[in-house]
């Protein structure tokens, strides 16, 4: 998936917990704000956006990490927006019609 990001290619990584799926997750973040270019982090459950928002904002900054959930959202428009993977369904839904 690494080399796939490094390529410029957009990936979807689906494993099990515990095999590294953060990693490639926060490689294709750093890159997007190279290239200052916003991005999406989804997570399955709210608990997990409100874990990662809080460690992505360790990573990349306070006023760099944005949140975004069923019921919260947190610096609307930031360079990374975490949010559950609903909210990006319903995002991606409403942006086709």
């Amino acid at each position: 998936a690494g080399s796939s990001i490094l390529a410029g290619h957009n990936v979807i990584v689906c494993a099990p917990t515990g095999a590294g799926k953060t990693v490639v997750g926060e490689m294709a973040l750093h890159i997007a704000l190279e290239k200052k270019t916003s991005s999406i982090y989804t997570t399955p459950l709210k608990a997990l956006s409100n874990q990662k928002f809080g460690e992505m904002r360790k990573v990349f900054g306070v006023d760099s990490v944005g949140l975004t959930t069923g019921d919260v959202c947190i610096r609307r428009g930031a360079d990374v927006t975490i949010m559950t993977t609903e909210v990006y369904r319903n995002l991606a839904w409403s942006a086709n019609t």
